[in-house]
């Protein structure tokens, strides 16, 4: 038998094509998504040198190691990014510009908010609820002012923290980003450690509306940040939700609007 092969031999079979082809759809896509990301960062980097607030850490991974410059035309970017990007990423986009365009509570710039649902293609229903819930993580300091309310959150955060038996890095820098004193982290694992589940969610239970509404954004914050969502936790957090009283519409809610927010691995 002739085992013998020409380079024609090799250019005509089917399975070099069909990887030939495969490869150029995976550059492309590489490329495509690169030049994404740039734009992405663009947009971020000029809304928050605009509104002076610094780059959030949940999007470390993505500017580790680059340059961030920002866009002469941020209207412009945002068009171009309606044009480009999935429908993922232009939620994305739409979540963390309105993450950087809320301070005290309130929208620093309406126009941004017109502009960016108008370019990137957002229902007006779906950007309004990605505002509230994006608000609901900001005004933390203004549900929580007591020390002993800081010791329940930070209670409730280690415990959905530890949901999947694991405590990383990311879940400690979210928690200590957003309280005022490393103590009433302290305090909340001791909470944790002398409660039960059931005791624990009776007491978050206590908390006021806002405070438990406040409390349910945060424990999907911290299922959410370190970029992987488990089973283990879902459960937990719906546990905690029924516990707190948090009804199934203000839930899916902040889900939605928060899991946008954190989903930057569409850029990935």
């Amino acid at each position: 038998m002739d085992l013998t092969f020409t380079c024609m031999d090799v250019e005509q079979n089917p399975l070099v094509s069909q990887f030939d082809e495969r490869r150029d759809l995976c550059h492309s896509w590489l490329m495509a998504n690169t030049e994404n990301l740039t734009l992405f960062l663009k947009a971020i980097k000029t809304v928050a040198k605009e509104n002076e607030h610094p780059i959030p850490p949940h999007l470390a991974a993505l500017t580790e190691g680059r340059a961030l410059t920002e866009t002469d035309d941020l209207n412009a970017a945002l068009l171009q990014a309606g044009e480009s990007f999935d429908d993922a990423q232009c939620s994305c986009l739409f979540a963390n510009l309105s993450n950087l365009n809320i301070k005290d509570g309130r929208l620093q710039n309406r126009d941004l908010k017109r502009e960016s649902v108008k370019a990137l293609r957002i229902d007006v229903r779906d950007a309004n609820d990605v505002v509230e819930a994006v608000k609901t993580l900001i005004q933390t300091p203004e549900y929580f002012q007591r020390p002993e309310d800081w010791d329940l959150f930070c209670a409730g955060l280690l415990a959905m923290a530890h949901a999947d038996q694991e405590f990383t890095s990311k879940e400690k820098a979210y928690l200590q980003r957003y309280v005022p004193n490393l103590k009433h982290i302290e305090a909340g694992a001791k909470i944790v450690k002398e409660k039960t589940p059931s005791e624990l969610g009776e007491t978050l239970a206590e908390l006021s509306s806002r405070q438990r509404r406040c409390l349910a954004a945060h424990s999907i914050g911290i299922m959410f940040i370190d970029g992987s969502w488990k089973g283990s936790e879902q459960e937990f957090l719906d546990l905690a939700m029924e516990r707190m009283r948090i009804v199934q519409f203000d839930s899916d809610r902040l889900l939605k609007g928060l899991h946008t927010l954190f989903n930057v691995n569409v850029f990935g």
